[in-house]
């Protein structure tokens, strides 16, 4: 506790400077731990119609562009999230048809 006081007194941004990084720190740290569990837990997920194309592409670990294109959907880096319900109906096509699609995209990609 001394030390802190001495410290506060002496060379007070300096203190701030450090306790601001450290609190960055454990921020990513955190946000990192957090990612690296949830992606962990969620490897080739089953295609749900609520999934984003891009959510997928992570899933499998296959590029997202790659997936737009097999999909049949142009990737456009501005666009929002698309479902793969949604995009199956943008196609005209059902979403087990697409599921099935983008399956066959992956399984023929992790063959090569």
């Amino acid at each position: 506790m001394k030390t802190i006081k001495y410290l506060w007194h002496q060379h007070r941004y300096l203190l701030l400077g450090f306790s601001l990084a450290s609190l960055l720190t454990l921020g990513f740290l955190a946000k990192f731990t957090f990612s690296f569990v949830y992606w962990s837990n969620h490897r080739d997920a089953t295609i749900e119609p609520w999934m984003p194309i891009g959510y997928i592409a992570r899933s499998y670990h296959v590029d997202r562009t790659w997936l737009y294109a097999q999909s049949g959907l142009p990737f456009q880096a501005d666009r929002r999230p698309v479902p793969v319900k949604d995009a199956a109906q943008e196609l005209g096509i059902s979403y087990e048809e697409m599921r099935s699609r983008l399956l066959q995209a992956i399984e023929a990609e992790r063959a090569e």
